[in-house]
């Protein structure tokens, strides 16, 4: 859940680490707070800095036990044949990003139950070093510490439990109502009403906070609702779509997609687009396929130069561009596609180039299906998949060769 970017720090146990840009604001924080007001207030006759190196200890400490919360679920969810594509740290926690749902309530059970109770372990053993500091042979800051960061992971496991989707709790509360009704889309519903409900009154207390002069720790308690009350409904959003497209193969939404050449004017490419082409389109030079335009790019570049610029100036080089065969499945190629930032895949059947994808076009290919009032329960759409052969001709026919 990438909010401003982020860096790679290696692999833990095969899973890739990720750092996003917005973790730095929590770690400030979790130092700020601990080092000028807590751990003087806790531990009163230190300098400022042995009081700045405990800040930044308990912030090192606290990052590594995220790390560990993540890791948990990222461990059970590959003994359960679910693949992990990453763990990301930022702002408010971390996230495992998967790369499928659980197909049983109880893989996402298991997978969900580990991370809080690897939080409450870790705050028996944080609070432990804390206790038993004199017969460890623990200084008194050490100490002081390790009680800190065992109550900070007692707090993130029992806020994780909250019934509300997408923190932990959420997710357990879906299990539950999927294992009782059998039904995953009215479980997520649920548990996504739970997770706003929570994100508002969150909110709300962040307001009374502020109202009654708290500025810092209202605003933190608003930010922290607001994002919980988006990130409930983004997260059904995205169970929606990904429900609608899971086993639909790629070949439904390619669209006839025909190749420019690089001499062509970016007046000509405009045509195109205008004209209903996909928003991506394949580039040949000397008969073979060199690079990917699009309309985003074509669209930021002024009116008064498109007569003097070629498609070839414009286009963006395939290095990178992930290709899929024609019967891949398009929740497949979502996930593929947010693995890498692009924003589209090219089609190919071995060394034959078939057509362009794009996010664009399996969105307008959801809503269709949807406004025809098909869904992956629907006899018409198992129908459609049944004999989507012909469907996919019309691009192998008379598409250019790779």
């Amino acid at each position: 859940m990438p909010l401003l970017g982020g860096f790679g720090i290696g692999r833990w146990f095969g899973f890739p680490i990720r750092i996003d840009f917005s973790w730095f604001v929590l770690i400030a924080l979790i130092v700020w707070v601990f080092s000028t007001v807590e751990f003087p207030r806790q531990l009163p006759g230190y300098g400022d800095t042995a009081y700045l190196a405990m800040g930044v200890a308990a912030a090192l400490f606290f990052f590594l036990s995220l790390l560990l919360h993540e890791l948990a679920h990222s461990v059970v969810a590959r003994s359960r044949g679910i693949p992990v594509q990453g763990i990301t740290l930022f702002i408010f926690g971390g996230v495992a990003q998967t790369t499928k749902e659980a197909e049983r309530p109880v893989d996402e059970f298991l997978i969900t139950v580990v991370g809080p109770m690897a939080s409450f372990a870790l705050a028996g053993l944080f609070w432990s070093i804390g206790a038993l500091s004199s017969e460890l042979g623990v200084g008194a800051p050490a100490a002081e510490v390790s009680r800190y960061l065992g109550w900070l992971n007692f707090v993130l496991a029992v806020f994780n439990l909250v019934p509300g989707f997408p923190l932990d709790g959420g997710r357990l509360f879906r299990a539950a109502i999927w294992q009782l009704t059998g039904d995953l889309k009215r479980a997520t519903r649920w548990a996504t009403a739970g997770g706003r409900a929570f994100g508002y009154t969150l909110m709300a207390g962040g307001l009374f906070l502020l109202l009654n002069g708290a500025l810092i720790n209202g605003v933190w308690l608003a930010f922290i609702g607001w994002f919980l009350a988006n990130a409930a409904a983004s997260s059904y959003r995205q169970f929606l779509l990904m429900r609608a497209i899971s086993g639909v193969p790629v070949s439904l939404v390619l669209r006839r997609a025909p190749a420019v050449p690089a001499e062509m004017s970016a007046v000509e490419l405009a045509g195109l687009f205008v004209g209903g082409a996909s928003s991506s389109l394949p580039v040949v030079q000397e008969g073979r396929m060199t690079g990917i335009v699009d309309l985003d790019k074509l669209a930021k570049l002024p009116l008064d130069r498109r007569t003097s610029t070629t498609v070839g100036e414009l286009m963006s080089d395939l290095a990178g561009t992930p290709t899929v065969p024609p019967h891949e499945t398009l929740d497949r190629v979502v996930t593929q596609l947010q693995k890498t930032d692009e924003e589209h895949v090219l089609v190919v059947d071995g060394d034959r180039f078939l057509g362009v994808v794009t996010l664009d076009d399996i969105g307008d290919w959801v809503q269709r299906a949807r406004k025809l009032g098909l869904d992956r329960s629907d006899v018409g759409l198992r129908e459609l998949l049944a004999g989507g052969g012909p469907v996919a001709d019309g691009p192998n026919e008379d598409g250019p060769h790779g």
